[in-house]
C-alpha cells in the first residue's frame, strides 16, 4: 500500500505513512513547498528531506510489542 498526500497534507501524510510503515512517494508534482514552507528548488531537494523525515519518524515509532491496544465499552448496569 502506499500512502501519500499533495499540497498542504503531502507532510502529514508522508509522516503518517512512515510512522505506519507504509510506503509513500514526494516529488514535485505532489508538493512545491519544504515543510518550512520555502520553495523547494527541485525534487532532490524534497526527497532529502522526505528521507531525514521518514527516518526520524520510524526510529519514533513504538515497536509492536509495546503498543497496547485499548478498547473503551459501556459499562454494564
Amino acid at each position: 500500500m502506499l500512502l501519500h498526500g499533495e499540497d498542504a497534507a503531502a507532510w502529514p501524510i508522508l509522516r503518517l505513512a512512515a510512522s505506519c510503515g507504509l510506503d509513500t512517494r514526494v516529488g514535485l508534482e505532489d508538493v512545491l513547498r519544504l515543510p518550512d514552507g520555502t520553495p523547494a528548488p527541485d525534487n532532490a531537494a524534497l526527497v532529502c528531506v522526505a528521507r531525514e523525515t521518514i527516518q526520524h519518524s520510524r526510529r519514533a515509532r513504538p515497536s509492536p510489542a509495546s503498543t497496547t491496544l485499548r478498547v473503551n465499552t459501556p459499562s454494564q448496569s
